[in-house]
């Protein structure tokens, strides 16, 4: 609906697969996938070369604090609990692609 190329996994191992192929700016991850967890996979793809500048947004139903701290220890630039405010959406990736990776959070 907004312009985007979206491409879509099932699970966190599948996940990483289709990010190491599509490459892509933003990715969005939940927390308690099966097979490899949003963290695993966060951390995989934060390791990558190419994913340097990617934006990593964790999209959960987990809120607590020791959640928050997992998800920016595994290399997520944001964390979002559901449902997800699509004007704070907006303005993350517009930080994003506006300012860089480093500056949005």
């Amino acid at each position: 609906m907004s312009g985007n190329i979206v491409e879509t996994a099932y699970d966190g191992q599948q996940g990483i697969d289709v990010a190491d192929r599509f490459r892509p700016e933003v990715v969005f991850l939940d927390l308690g996938m099966p097979k490899l967890d949003g963290f695993g996979a966060a951390s995989w793809i934060r390791s990558q070369p190419w994913a340097e500048d990617v934006l990593l947004i964790a999209v959960t139903g987990w809120g607590q604090e020791d959640v928050r701290t997992r998800t920016q220890q595994s290399g997520f630039d944001a964390h979002l609990v559901k449902p997800v405010n699509f004007a704070k959406l907006t303005r993350l990736m517009d930080q994003h692609r506006t300012a860089g990776r480093k500056s949005v959070g």
